[in-house]
């Protein structure tokens, strides 16, 4: 369905401007980019509704996807393994406020965002095979991750201040989850690279 919308935005945009085959993968990437956060913010709004944890849910997701645009990381090959990870990502946010929160001290989810913050301070933005990032645009998406990390640090101190912890638990949780983003593409490029040379020694 994504795909079909994607193709038909696309064809429109062909028609009205002349368009090399790397400007169609940019739009095309946009596209699909921009159709998958509109429903995976839907599911997420059900999913929210049926659990009771639509605040959450959608704070959640209001800090994630700004960091998740200029950090990159790894993401999956197919629009509908997209949409199921993404919405076992928020499954997974469920499942800890609910049997997690409660083991979880204020000072333990602190220390566990710091971390991630200063792990994805060091190694984003990481580009992926459909969107590439020039020596220029990580300059750009650097600053911009300076900005959220300064958002997301004061939004954490009213969080703790006010000790609200699902939203603390929540905002921990966009580290993480983005953190891992990070790895798994850097180990996905790092295989890559291997595959390469063990293909050009023969």
């Amino acid at each position: 369905m994504i795909q079909k919308i994607v193709d038909v935005l696309v064809n429109k945009q062909s028609k009205n401007q002349v368009m090399t085959d790397e400007d169609e993968k940019i739009y095309r990437y946009g596209y699909v980019l921009l159709c998958e956060v509109f429903f995976n913010i839907i599911i997420a709004l059900a999913i929210g509704i049926v659990f009771s944890r639509t605040k959450e849910l959608i704070f959640f997701l209001s800090m994630y996807i700004p960091l998740r645009s200029f950090c990159g990381g790894w993401h999956a090959n197919k629009i509908w393994k997209c949409t199921v990870i993404s919405n076992a990502i928020l499954l997974l946010q469920v499942y800890g406020l609910e049997k997690l929160l409660s083991h979880l001290s204020i000072g333990t989810m602190l220390l566990m965002f710091f971390l991630n913050m200063i792990c994805i301070f060091f190694i984003a933005p990481v580009g992926t095979e459909m969107k590439r990032i020039s020596h220029q645009e990580k300059h750009i998406y650097r600053r911009k991750i300076k900005l959220i990390f300064i958002l997301h640090l004061i939004i954490m101190l009213i969080l703790t201040l006010g000790s609200v912890y699902e939203l603390i638990y929540s905002m921990m949780f966009v580290y993480i989850i983005q953190n891992i983003m990070l790895l798994l593409q850097l180990i996905k490029h790092r295989n890559g690279i291997k595959t390469l040379k063990n293909i050009e020694k023969h």
